[in-house]
């Protein structure tokens, strides 16, 4: 009995310990209004957290998503030691903003770039001394001693900055690093480069200039991505919006990857959580050397979604970055958990991530309760795995358009055009297939045309694929509408007419014109669209068949057309020789 009783104590003991162990939420601040010593609700602020004194510190954010909405330019402390919030007063400060990037490194807290009222964009940056409790504008780049006040005024518009934008990632790493990033957003274009602040030199560089929205080697411009550095030099992205701004793509978006300042390289990471925008993203404070990366939140519900499955508010995706393969995993977390939101301020404490305000999912309200998700980087392998990565449903237009397009220009009308070319000894069948491929696949490509229109959200058509499609829908729709005004064929023995050979010349080459420029739409859209790899690969090897069927039916026509010639001009000689060696003899009357 007495066995059985301390078996049972030490299996509960071990049960307490594990769960312990596991990531949790915890409620710091409710929010409530104590005579005005809390921020008000608030999404999209800069958060900083000074791990010495167990403080957050909190900066600016708007009211709400209207426009018009209230912008903040205040400044606020959280003190873990009285559980309560401190305004900070001072005279000089950043303006009001939004959806800009912060950090905190010692004992400064930085912000740069974000959204002000009356959509003012910024590319400046400030630091906050966490001690002094005062804010200071940091240079562009500072003065050189060698060169003069008048001379360093005159070229103040060569310095390199980054373009004023809102809604980009980056930040600094903890308290090891001099360097503050700044990466993607938008303004009016969406910006694909990369830009670092030296603390130290007070100056901008370049990081990562070159980057189109076709290219697969890194990621395309986009804004409302959330990501957080991992390294001194090492920053993590994932999704946002990438349409609209002069360009296209998913909106939300599910890619995510790595940026290695140092290599001044992209990876690409495994796809996990659902495409979403405003989710945000903090490193759990690291244990035995283990570094875990968290992504939480987000809405997944945009005009350009079909259907998504959503995340649950206990859900957490968390990364493994020191994987030679670094891959992202689901993990729920048990009990008490907050609302599920978006645009909430994220950021590494001493003891887990603090979470700040934002909006709700459900209601739409914002918030100002104050969450810690309690635990570090060894409690991630005790936490409750959730859902594989691969059990995602998620459809929107841009599907729809890949799949129309791709059923219209990229088979039926090219098959239309081969059987026209290469099956016309099965005379009238040709005809028929010919023209029920061309009419199918009309009808497939404006759906899909449809389908690509209400993927953008703005700017439409000032991309290059959105303008090469619309192009090549226009050139597409007159080939029937040129057939249906054809000139008369001619008989067997006549000559064509002027006409007739005209509107040959131009059916014909309009036709193949078009086809040739379809496949490298489809193909750059295919790019555009943030496809898997494994759609690449099936739509180039297609690509490939097709034009290896092409290239055996032309060498078969042509021999075949030789053959002909040939055959003709053979029986043309034997005629010939006939009537050389059998001539026919004429009798006339003067003969009899």
């Amino acid at each position: 009995m007495m066995d059985k009783l301390a078996l049972f104590v030490i299996t509960l003991l071990l049960t307490l310990k594990v769960t312990k162990a596991q990531l949790s939420w915890k409620l710091l601040h409710n929010g409530n209004n104590q005579n005005g010593t809390v921020p008000k609700p608030r999404r999209d602020a800069g958060i900083g957290s000074d791990l010495g004194r167990r403080r957050v510190i909190l900066f600016g954010g708007r009211e709400g998503s209207e426009k018009g909405s209230p912008v903040f330019d205040d400044t606020w402390i959280y003190h873990s030691d009285t559980l309560g919030w401190r305004l900070i007063n001072t005279k000089i400060h950043p303006s009001a903003r939004f959806s800009f990037v912060s950090g905190m490194s010692g004992e400064y807290f930085y912000i740069a770039t974000g959204e002000g009222r009356d959509r003012m964009f910024y590319n400046d940056i400030w630091r906050f001394h966490i001690r002094m409790e005062k804010w200071e504008q940091l240079p562009a780049q500072e003065k050189p001693d060698y060169i003069s006040h008048n001379q360093w005024s005159q070229s103040k518009d060569t310095i390199l900055t980054p373009e004023e934008r809102y809604g980009a990632a980056g930040g600094i790493y903890r308290n090891e690093s001099t360097k503050f990033y700044v990466s993607l957003g938008f303004a009016d274009i969406r910006f694909p480069n990369t830009f670092s602040y030296d603390s130290v030199g007070k100056s901008w560089y370049i990081d990562f200039a070159f980057s189109h929205p076709y290219s697969p080697e890194f990621p395309h411009g986009r804004c409302l991505h959330s990501g957080t550095m991992i390294a001194p030099d090492d920053l993590v992205i994932f999704g946002g919006c990438l349409t609209g701004g002069s360009t296209g793509g998913p909106c939300p978006s599910g890619d995510s990857w790595i940026f290695q300042g140092k290599r001044k390289v992209w990876d690409q990471l495994n796809n996990c959580a659902s495409p979403r925008v405003y989710s945000s993203m903090a490193m759990l404070p690291i244990a035995d050397g283990k570094r875990r990366v968290v992504l939480y939140g987000g809405v997944e519900k945009l005009p350009q979604v079909l259907t998504a499955t959503e995340s649950p508010a206990s859900e957490l995706v968390i990364l493994n970055p020191d994987l030679r393969i670094k891959r992202w995993e689901k993990k729920t977390v048990k009990g008490e958990v907050p609302s599920k939101r978006a645009s909430a301020a994220m950021v590494t404490g001493p003891a887990g991530i603090y979470m700040f305000g934002g909006i709700d999912i459900e209601s739409g309200k914002t918030m100002n309760d104050l969450w810690s998700l309690m635990g570090d980087s060894s409690a991630v392998d005790k936490t409750e795995t959730s859902t594989p990565c691969t059990e995602t449903t998620f459809y929107n237009y841009i599907m729809l358009h890949g799949i129309f397009m791709v059923a219209g220009w990229g088979v039926l009308l090219q098959w239309g055009a081969y059987i026209a070319r290469y099956m016309k000894h099965r005379d009238p069948l040709w005809f028929y297939l010919h023209i029920g491929c061309q009419v199918f696949g009309l009808v497939f490509s404006i759906v899909g045309f449809v389908c690509g229109v209400l993927s953008v959200q703005f700017d439409h058509f000032r991309f290059t694929h959105a303008i090469l499609g619309l192009v090549i829908m226009v050139l597409g729709l007159q080939q029937p509408l040129n057939a249906l005004v054809r000139p008369h064929k001619a008989e067997p023995g006549e000559a064509k007419s002027p006409p007739r050979a005209g509107w040959e010349w131009w059916h014909h080459n309009m036709g193949r014109i078009v086809l040739g420029l379809a496949i490298c739409n489809i193909s750059m859209g295919i790019f555009l669209a943030v496809a898997d790899i494994l759609i690449w690969g099936i739509w180039f090897a297609y690509v490939i068949l097709l034009v290896l069927f092409y290239v055996v039916a032309e060498l078969v026509k042509s021999s075949d057309q030789s053959m002909d010639a040939e055959t003709k001009h053979s029986h043309a000689k034997s005629a010939e020789r006939y009537q050389y060696d059998n001539p026919v003899i004429t009798v006339t009357e003067s003969d009899m």
